[in-house]
């Protein structure tokens, strides 16, 4: 026992001592583990679903938390970074980054091949939510004074989300984007589509997602207008966030909505799908978990980097609401 506290009083001592984290190390641990996860994933069944499945939400923590550190060595680089960028957003590194969003939407394949076993699985807490989305959809708006209880962030994006959908709608609907914006479009039907089939197609993809994303402002703002309580805490819309999914919109989004982000040419289209991906980040940033805090708040600044490149000041106007909101305190003021 004497020994085990004097080990554990030098490990302390040395993390004390040292100003960074290794990432290399975390790095290799992770990787791992995904070799025996990767194993146990092509061999999935009933036997080892549970097992599966956790494995696929710990890699989505993970995933949040990477967004944070990736770039980053020092302990109190994270903080850093984040004041940095918010005082000088020239400072952000533009690279988008979507290799999280892709390892969210990984999960969705394990539930939807073995639910019949998970939801009847120890782990079915995770899974069956109390309130569905006809709950929050046929909430009843009769309540507006218990905004004024909410967060400055969240009453700001009250405030906002419903014209900030409408003024992206308009302005797709208005988008006539060239044939030959789409030529080199990533993710278009095997079969080669005529000019107008592909710009139809690539334009059915962004209304589909802005339709996700109507859906998920309408939960978060069902959730404030109505809580369980007139005056509620942090804690208890944090938890209504949680049994309302508002972070499982990156399994909904079309997979040609994707192709379009991954795009390297720059053009109107292009810069429409940048402006609604920070508009699904604003999501992550309502949401006080530790592993997320601070890390969209950052990725937004980076899209609103490339959104500028492009010289267009109407998707650099879409960006300024996004902006206010985030720069906001997530807690009550008291």
């Amino acid at each position: 026992m004497i020994k085990q506290k004097a080990d554990a009083r030098e490990t302390v001592d040395i993390v004390e001592d040292s100003d960074t984290v290794d990432l290399a190390i975390i790095i290799e641990h992770h990787q791992r583990g995904l070799e025996g996860f990767r194993e146990e994933v092509s061999r999935i069944s009933a036997s080892n679903a549970e097992l599966v499945f956790t494995g696929s939400i710990l890699l989505i923590a993970f995933a949040f938390a990477f967004l944070g550190v990736q770039d980053l060595n020092p302990i109190t680089g994270a903080a850093e970074e984040m004041s940095n960028a918010m005082a000088n957003p020239s400072l952000t590194n533009d690279v988008l980054r979507l290799n999280w969003l892709y390892l969210n939407r990984g999960v969705t394949s394990v539930v939807g091949d073995q639910w019949p076993v998970l939801k009847t699985s120890r782990l079915r807490q995770l899974l069956m939510l109390s309130h569905g989305d006809e709950c929050w959809e046929n909430s009843s708006f009769d309540a507006p004074s218990r905004l004024s209880r909410c967060p400055p962030r969240l009453l700001k994006f009250a405030e906002g989300a419903h014209q900030a959908v409408a003024s992206i709608k308009a302005s797709l609907n208005a988008l006539e984007p060239a044939p030959d914006d789409l030529s080199s479009y990533s993710g278009t039907p095997t079969s080669q589509p005529s000019s107008s089939t592909t710009l139809d197609w690539a334009m059915d993809a962004h209304f589909e997602t802005m339709r996700i994303l109507d859906s998920v402002y309408s939960r978060i703002l069902s959730v404030l207008r109505c809580a369980a309580t007139e005056y509620p805490t942090d804690k208890e819309i944090q938890l209504d966030f949680e049994e309302a999914a508002i972070l499982s919109w990156p399994a909904l989004l079309p997979s040609a909505f994707l192709a379009s982000l991954e795009r390297s040419d720059r053009n109107c289209l292009h810069g429409h799908s940048l402006v609604i991906l920070a508009h699904f980040y604003l999501v992550n940033t309502l949401v006080d978990t530790w592993y997320m805090r601070g890390s969209f708040e950052i990725e937004i600044l980076r899209v609103n980097a490339l959104i500028d490149s492009l010289n267009d000041s109407q998707l650099s106007t879409f960006m300024l609401w996004p902006n206010e909101v985030m720069k906001l305190p997530l807690t009550c003021i008291s």
